[in-house]
């Protein structure tokens, strides 16, 4: 099942463009996260000194 999955994204356009979207939007996404917790952490730091 997932071979036929597979083989279904990467035969047709749209497949790959949402292959592509998915990735990037968890990219964008973790490098948000990461961002809130760096920015969280530092106030922290500041706020404890």
């Amino acid at each position: 099942m997932i071979s036929r999955l597979k083989n279904l994204f990467s035969k047709s356009k749209l497949g790959k463009y949402m292959l592509v979207g998915g990735f990037t939007f968890f990219l964008i996404k973790g490098l948000v996260w990461l961002i809130i917790f760096f920015v969280a952490g530092f106030s922290l730091i500041n706020f404890g000194s």
